[in-house]
């Protein structure tokens, strides 16, 4: 097996209005990186590397291309919602970032990469990265089996806004904040399909578990 390693990177909303969904965004996380983990250990040819970026007016990269194995919780102190919304800026800041990261083994097709976006509401920050830049960006993308994107919102068009950004709209889920856990327990088990399938030599272009 060639291509064996699978770069996740999760671009996760930490603006005030996540306050109330806050203790089970951390334990969600926090759980669905132990399903990973044991993902890891069902499937020991192939190897996960987790990117974490946060964001609310400013844009924090909390950890790059980090062994499933080290990568850190989430807790009260490092996850502090609060402020307003630069998603377009976390989107493109950290998606540059990951390109930059692992073209070269995306090149010679060694590794995939899946990218998922959790927020709960609307742009309202962003300063370096317009909705035209990051949708072409994700469009040139998307063109390659290598690289998928999904868009999780509470809004009643984040569908529409996935479209909008090139991303498939069957990547696309409206979410509920009440049930925040398992929106990370699910985004786990899309995983372990997404494995599966690379096991077996087919790189999953739909993501989400439906």
């Amino acid at each position: 097996m060639k291509n064996k390693k699978t770069y996740y990177l999760l671009i996760l909303d930490r603006s005030g209005s996540m306050q109330d969904c806050a203790n089970e965004t951390i334990s969600g996380f926090n759980e669905q990186i132990q399903m990973i983990s044991d993902l890891q250990k069902r499937h020991p040819e192939q190897e996960f590397r987790v990117s974490l970026t946060v964001f609310n007016h400013m844009v924090e990269h909390a950890f790059e291309t980090v062994d499933i194995h080290n990568v850190k919780e989430l807790s009260h102190h490092n996850y502090i919602p609060g402020g307003s919304t630069a998603l377009l800026d976390a989107i493109g800041g950290s998606v540059i970032r990951l390109k930059h990261a692992i073209n070269d083994e995306i090149e010679r097709d060694e590794a995939t990469a899946v990218v998922v976006i959790l927020t709960d509401g609307y742009e309202n920050a962003s300063k370096e990265f317009s909705f035209e830049r990051v949708s072409k960006m994700i469009k040139e993308l998307e063109k390659s089996d290598s690289w998928t994107f999904s868009f999780l919102g509470t809004t009643l068009d984040s569908i529409e806004t996935a479209k909008m950004m090139n991303i498939n709209p069957l990547n696309a889920a409206i979410y509920d904040k009440s049930t925040m856990r398992k929106t990370y327990q699910d985004l786990a088990v899309s995983m372990d399909e997404y494995m599966e399938a690379k096991s077996d030599g087919i790189k999953k272009k739909s993501f989400l578990k439906k």
